[in-house]
């Protein structure tokens, strides 16, 4: 509903309206395992569904596996399935009331602000973040951006947060992030009534035309106890592991935080076109560190050479949507690499740190890396796609007792599971989840409809000989 109306696609869908062909990509190295026994589970339901249905019924079964191969041009977001649609307000006595563990979808206009209010308690640490995600090809100006702040209702500010397209016509999702941390030293500690302000910067010179948005509330569980200290700085990586070698897995990336693609430990192979941002999700568990390399392919050049800045845009968020780093570089066709780069360690009391590298760095879970691409490379080369190869490592262990949460720290989105990193090392998305637990559902159900009619016949059958027998002893 609210996605359709503010021109956002929900995750899950599949968006037609801004796909662009490509050719030249590269084959597919390999089906990833989880891929393989996706389709033998499609392939056992719809074996099942054609010997109990006519065959049209049966061929309905027989979807695409999504498996997520190939590529395809800038795409709009995807938002939340379950976001609901909220409408901002410029005056605060107005602004509309946002619910913990929630997602919902707005608009804003050129150097608009607009309010929402939130119910917080004592005892939990909140999270809100706006996503900003003008549509693909959008004019903007590198300083154009977009501002969080949480603060009460007499006036006291909580926390802040900004982030901008740092160059021009680098239309992207970006997002920033507001937050309240329990601690007695520190502002909004009371339980009650609070206030998110959005407002959005655009230059003049920029295009007009709202911006789609996406908010986000989480709500952290109180910590009652387990090793909530950072490890001793001495473990962290100073500098970059080996970086994985070996097949690449292919995999294809989504447009959004929330359709992004798992990865783990390994070499991932995907296809980036100019204007285009892929997202990726990957588990990092308690102290751990990803460590991320970036390279993108050498593609022929024309007749007149340049150089695109800033054309090759890396960045990692936490999973309360914060940006902890991003690096960049250049591109003239040759092949290119963004250097290493590593986010500190995850740890719980990171967040009393002053550094904002380091206190983002702040708690397990899904971890996002994002990928843009300049539009304007689409001047260095004809070619519709670039090869993109991410080279992935996790490193460090996990504490032996890891904060314990007064609640499920994974149902509120923080931690990591065996089921999460079984997804990364399989390349797998919410949608393949979904797939599957459907897949897996039709097949359990045909099961027992096979089974019903095996009974019924039996029943039949022992129906049939009773009264033959009757017959004869009459």
């Amino acid at each position: 509903m609210g996605a359709v109306r503010h021109g956002l696609t929900p995750a899950g869908a599949v968006p037609t309206d801004d796909a662009v062909p490509t050719r030249g990509a590269a084959p597919a190295t390999g089906a990833p395992a989880g891929r393989v026994r996706r389709g033998l589970r499609a392939a056992a339901v719809a074996a099942c569904t054609a010997a109990l249905l006519p065959v049209s019924a049966g061929a309905a079964y027989a979807e695409d596996d999504g498996d997520g191969a190939g590529t395809a041009g800038p795409t709009r977001y995807a938002t939340a399935a379950e976001a609901e649609p909220v409408e901002g307000t410029a005056s605060t006595a107005d602004a509309p009331r946002i619910e913990a563990d929630s997602f919902y979808t707005d608009s804003i206009e050129p150097n608009e602000t607009l309010y929402y209010s939130v119910v917080l308690d004592d005892v939990s640490g909140w999270f809100l973040s706006a996503v900003a995600a003008p549509a693909p090809g959008t004019r903007v100006a590198s300083s154009d951006g977009i501002r969080t702040e949480l603060r009460s209702t007499g006036g006291e500010s909580c926390n802040n947060d900004s982030r901008t397209f740092a160059a021009d016509d680098a239309a992207r999702p970006i997002a920033a992030w507001s937050t309240r941390v329990v601690d007695p030293d520190r502002s909004c500690q009371a339980a009650g009534t609070y206030l998110l302000e959005v407002s959005r910067t655009s230059e003049a010179t920029s295009d007009p035309a709202p911006w789609p948005l996406e908010l986000r509330v989480m709500r952290e569980p109180e910590v009652l106890g387990g090793d909530t200290a950072a490890p001793h700085p001495g473990t962290w990586l100073d500098e970059m592991p080996p970086a994985p070698t070996g097949t690449a897995e292919r995999v294809t990336g989504g447009t959004g935080f929330n359709d992004a693609r798992s990865i783990g430990e390994g070499v991932w192979r995907d296809d980036i076109a100019p204007g285009q941002t892929l997202f990726y999700r990957v588990p990092v568990d308690w102290h751990q560190q990803p460590a991320v390399t970036v390279e993108l392919a050498n593609a022929p050049t024309g007749d007149g050479f340049t150089s695109v800045y800033r054309a090759l845009i890396a960045e990692v968020y936490n999973p309360a949507r914060a940006r902890i780093v991003g690096v960049d570089s250049s591109y003239s066709g040759e092949q290119t690499l963004v250097e290493g780069f590593a986010p500190a360690p995850v740890a719980y009391d990171h967040r009393f740190e002053g550094d904002s590298e380091v206190t983002r760095a702040r708690f397990a879970g899904w971890h996002y890396l994002v990928i843009h691409l300049h539009r304007e490379v689409e001047q260095v080369t004809d070619i519709e796609s670039i090869g993109l190869t991410i080279r992935l490592s996790v490193t460090g262990e996990p504490p032996v007792e890891p904060p314990l949460y007064d609640g499920d720290p994974f149902a509120a989105g923080f931690g990591v599971t065996e089921e999460d990193r079984r997804q990364a090392e399989e390349g797998l998305s919410e949608a393949d989840i979904a797939a599957d637990r459907r897949d897996t559902r039709q097949l359990f159900g045909f099961a027992g409809i096979g089974a019903g009619v095996a009974l019924l016949a039996v029943l039949g059958g022992w129906t049939l000989l009773g009264r033959r027998s009757a017959a004869r002893s009459g």
